[in-house]
């Protein structure tokens, strides 16, 4: 087989860097959008870090809350939410957990309702469950 003599050498390998400048052209592609997605995946990484030890942090106040008196129907009356353990999606059953005491815990300032002459207004809180401690519904989206 012979080269036909109409074709320079010179025109042979402009061809071919045009060639190997396109099929180039590709690999910076490539490059860029490997980058581009390793760096995508770190800021996730980084966000759901920070998720993590903001639901830590729900959880301390969330704690304190309780630990200072709030019962979780008063908390939940105020608009606020129980914390959802980290890792987990909330469900309907975690907004309907207690203290895990047989008795409500007595609000902050209260008068001393755990004698036998207690106030009419603690009677509700007294022996019946309230309807108050089942979890509200919201309109507003979760965030």
């Amino acid at each position: 087989m012979s080269i036909s003599p109409t074709v320079d050498k010179d025109t042979v390998i402009a061809r071919a860097r045009a060639a190997i400048e396109n099929r180039t052209k590709y690999i910076e592609s490539l490059f860029d959008a490997a980058q581009a997605s390793a760096a995508a995946r770190e800021k996730v990484a980084e966000a759901s870090r920070a998720a993590d030890r903001a639901a830590t942090e729900h959880a301390a106040a969330y704690k304190d809350a309780i630990d200072a008196g709030w019962t979780a129907a008063e908390l939940t009356e105020s608009g606020l939410t129980a914390p959802t353990p980290v890792g987990k999606k909330a469900s309907k059953g975690s907004a309907k957990r207690t203290t895990g005491r047989a008795t409500p815990r007595r609000r902050v300032g209260a008068e001393n309702t755990a004698g036998p002459d207690r106030q009419p207004d603690d009677v509700a809180t007294s022996s019946a469950p309230d309807a108050s401690t089942e979890p509200q519904s919201s309109t507003a989206p979760a965030s």
